[in-house]
């Protein structure tokens, strides 16, 4: 998992490191943000409202309007309750960004979704089961604020529903940070 996570980020860190300074080019980003977690379907049952944390890079086209990013996540829940207990998600995302109207607006709304990978480790009291790891998918939106020439602020929220063995562990994290760079 360390290696899939540490690719993508090979990848982004790439991406932004090829794309030239021309206004013309493409524009790498790069960011991080934090928030809350509420669990979804069956997830719900059992856990209470975590925690998120990610950090972000990706590319978006001379436009300003489609790109690309990738993520990494992690994720906690406890159980809700009285039984001690919690699950842990660290993943990365691949995600198509799609960002409508000017690149030079103050509050600029985006959708994305794609692909990923979490592993899952769940723990019940003193006993940690096997961790796991599972594709993923993702589908949400944001928006963000400019805070400078070359500064955002963002806020965003997205449905993740990873495919673990007995049901899918659905979460929508919802989480606000800072991106530098991008159009």
């Amino acid at each position: 998992m360390k290696r899939t996570i540490a690719g993508f980020v090979a990848t982004g860190m790439l991406a932004v490191a090829l794309a030239t300074p021309a206004a013309a080019q493409a524009r790498g980003y790069v960011g991080f943000g934090g928030g809350v977690s509420v669990p979804t379907g069956n997830f719900a049952d059992t856990y209470k409202t975590g925690w998120t944390g990610q950090v972000i890079a990706g590319i978006t086209g001379p436009n300003g309007m489609l790109g690309g990013r990738i993520d990494g996540m992690y994720v906690r829940h406890s159980l809700d309750g009285t039984v001690d207990g919690s699950t842990a998600l660290l993943g990365a995302n691949g995600d198509l960004v799609l960002s409508p109207g000017s690149a030079d607006a103050k509050l600029r709304p985006y959708l994305l979704g794609g692909v990923g990978f979490f592993n899952v480790k769940r723990k019940l009291g003193s006993t940690e089961f096997p961790s796991e790891t599972k594709f993923a998918f993702n589908l949400g939106g944001g928006v963000r604020l400019a805070a400078g020439s070359r500064m955002s602020v963002f806020l965003e929220g997205r449905y993740i529903s990873v495919q673990t063995e007995a049901n899918s562990t659905g979460f929508i994290p919802i989480a606000i940070g800072l991106r530098w760079g991008g159009n």
